[in-house]
């Protein structure tokens, strides 16, 4: 479990705080709902760093890597330019503890946590310090060296008691208690902490009790019972967990409480609420649907066989009886009938049915064939384009060029065999001879443009590096990269598809979005590129964009399309532009 200090700034810190709240509570979805409702670009610079931390912290707990990676650098970028250190250090023990759990990611943690430990040598609040180490402690105990986050833990709790913190001190009796139970099997010290944490949550009242927070601990107290074999308090600590009122995740809690129950009133031999138990996680598991279809399934056996049993009864007393006889033969000719009827149209309903998915099978086909020679005629098409692009900027330097330079040449030869010759004329001589040179340089430069973007010795992040300062406008508009995980180059069509796609959304920006500043960030993690594309101009009406020519919005997505990635804009009128592109490498 991670802490975090309090912060208060304007009107939005409120709603931004029980955003941080929801998320503590595990009240997933309600956060991401309340994060979207806001509108960036009306929060002061605080409340946007405050505003892209929860972001990230949002991601993070749901196991987004890359996108928490890049909230969490933007936020600590705004606090850096308020000067709020506590926060960017704070920021930079979130991102060296998200990439501590990446295998590739592994060496570049220690350059943020080093940075972070060497703040903490600055600190001589107390309650910072118990925060400092309580982080250490956390990050410890995750690298396996129980003894030393034990260590860091107490270190933690005397700070805090000195700095009257109760609340951050419940949240390391937490800690403790898990370290307890899962690292050093002591579940009597656990027992110790956890009934010390409840004694404080039951303490607090209003917005700061976390009905959520008490059920987990009733939860790890059972945890420690079982441990203890004290099968009783472990039931009973469970059924306490059952009857707290707690938002989010409420299935998956009932599931895992009853699994609890079943597992402890088996190991205390009471195999009948073991049963009891058991069949209640499973109705948890099973989905509505199938729970419906059983009791369909069983009202028809039932009215099945009551139907039965009465035309048996009318068959006894009727057995002699002709009359009867025959109202049978013709009730049954008639049943038979509607039968007979019944599975003709079922049969015809059949045919109709497997009629229209074959024509819709076909349809299908036919479409696929036709995104497939959409997507073989974009991938034509820019093979054309880079292949025009390379011949041009060829035929200037080579052709062009070439005879540029040797009639330069023999112009200077010329001027030189020169013999009294008049001043006018040499005046004649050296613009002729300047006009050559520019119209030289004025080919070699185009040779070279023809021939920008992915140069076999610069690679795609420097490329991209160059398009941004040379689009960047001082004082219009300012482009900024941020790329992460490149360290190998990428299969040249690749980077130069990449390129392409960049540059086309770059130069949307500068030609239609009156953006002031935008942000291009790259990330490259185990077998995926993520690229991100910002800015804060006027917005969009995404679903209404008209397709351009070469690589507009429609060719981008099609050719994400077909290298199985996923296109997404995030766009309004007047709130800026977004758009996300996953790439599959």
């Amino acid at each position: 479990m991670l802490l975090c200090a309090g912060m208060v700034y304007s009107q939005h810190t409120g709603q931004l705080e029980d955003i941080e709240s929801d998320i503590a509570a595990y009240d997933y979805k309600t956060a991401k709902t309340s994060l979207e409702r806001i509108v960036e670009q009306k929060l002061t610079k605080p409340e946007k760093a405050y505003y892209n931390y929860l972001f990230g912290k949002y991601y993070d707990n749901n196991n987004h890597e890359e996108l928490a990676y890049n909230y969490y650098l933007k936020s600590k970028a705004l606090y850096n330019q308020i000067d709020s250190t506590d926060r960017a250090m704070e920021i930079n023990y979130h991102l060296a503890f998200l990439l501590s759990a990446q295998e590739k990611n592994k060496s570049d943690y220690q350059k943020y946590l080093n940075e972070y430990m060497s703040y903490g040598e600055t600190l001589d609040d107390p309650k910072k310090l118990g925060q400092y180490y309580a982080r250490l402690a956390t990050f410890s105990i995750n690298s396996k060296d129980y003894k030393k986050g034990l260590g860091y833990f107490k270190k933690a709790k005397n700070y805090l008691k000195i700095a009257d913190n109760p609340e951050v001190e419940a949240t390391i009796d937490v800690n403790l208690a898990s370290l307890y139970i899962n690292d050093l099997n002591k579940p009597d010290s656990a027992l110790y902490y956890l009934k010390k944490n409840l004694a404080y949550l039951n303490s607090i009242t209003g917005k700061k009790r976390r009905e959520t927070t008490i059920c987990h601990n009733f939860v790890n107290q059972a945890a420690a019972y079982y441990y203890l074999e004290d099968y009783k308090n472990a039931i009973t600590s469970l059924k306490k967990a059952d009857s707290v009122p707690i938002k989010g995740n409420v299935i998956k809690n009932k599931q895992y409480i009853y699994e609890f129950l079943y597992t402890n009133y088996e190991a205390a031999g009471d195999y009948p609420n073991a049963y009891k138990f058991l069949i209640l996680n499973k109705k948890f598991s099973d989905s509505a649907k199938t729970e419906e279809q059983n009791i369909a399934i069983n009202d028809i056996q039932v009215k099945y066989r009551t139907k039965e049993k009465e035309l048996e009864n009318i068959k006894l007393k009727n057995k002699n009886k002709t009359k009867t006889i025959l109202l049978y033969t013709f009730t049954g000719l008639l049943i038979a009938g509607i039968a007979i009827g019944w599975l003709i149209l079922k049969n015809a309903r059949r045919r109709e049915k497997i009629s229209r998915q074959e024509k819709l099978i076909e349809q299908q086909k036919l479409e696929k064939a036709l995104k497939d020679y959409e997507l073989h005629s974009i991938d034509l098409m820019l093979e054309g384009q880079e292949k025009e692009r390379q011949r041009i900027a060829n035929d200037l330097h080579d052709n062009l060029g070439s005879m540029l330079a040797t009639l330069k040449i023999n112009f200077e030869n010329l001027k030189l065999r020169k013999n009294g010759m008049k001043e006018d004329d040499n005046r004649l001589y050296d613009k002729t001879d300047e006009l050559i040179e520019e119209a030289y340089q004025k080919v070699r430069r185009l040779a070279h443009a023809k021939n920008a973007g992915v140069f076999a010795n610069e690679g795609l992040i420097p490329a991209i590096n160059k398009l941004a300062k040379k689009v960047s406008v001082p004082e219009n508009l300012s482009i900024q990269v941020s790329a992460f995980g490149f360290n190998d180059r990428l299969e040249n069509t690749i980077e130069i598809t990449i390129f392409r796609m960049v540059q086309e959304l770059t130069t949307n920006i500068v030609k239609h979005s009156k953006a002031t500043e935008a942000e291009i960030s790259l990330t490259h993690h185990d077998e995926n590129i993520n690229i991100m594309i910002e800015d804060n101009g006027i917005g969009m009406n995404a679903e209404k964009t008209k397709i351009s020519d070469g690589m507009g919005l429609d060719s981008i997505k099609k050719k994400v399309a077909q290298l199985g990635g996923q296109f997404n804009i995030d766009s309004k009128p007047h709130n800026g532009t977004t758009i996300i592109i996953d790439l599959p490498i």
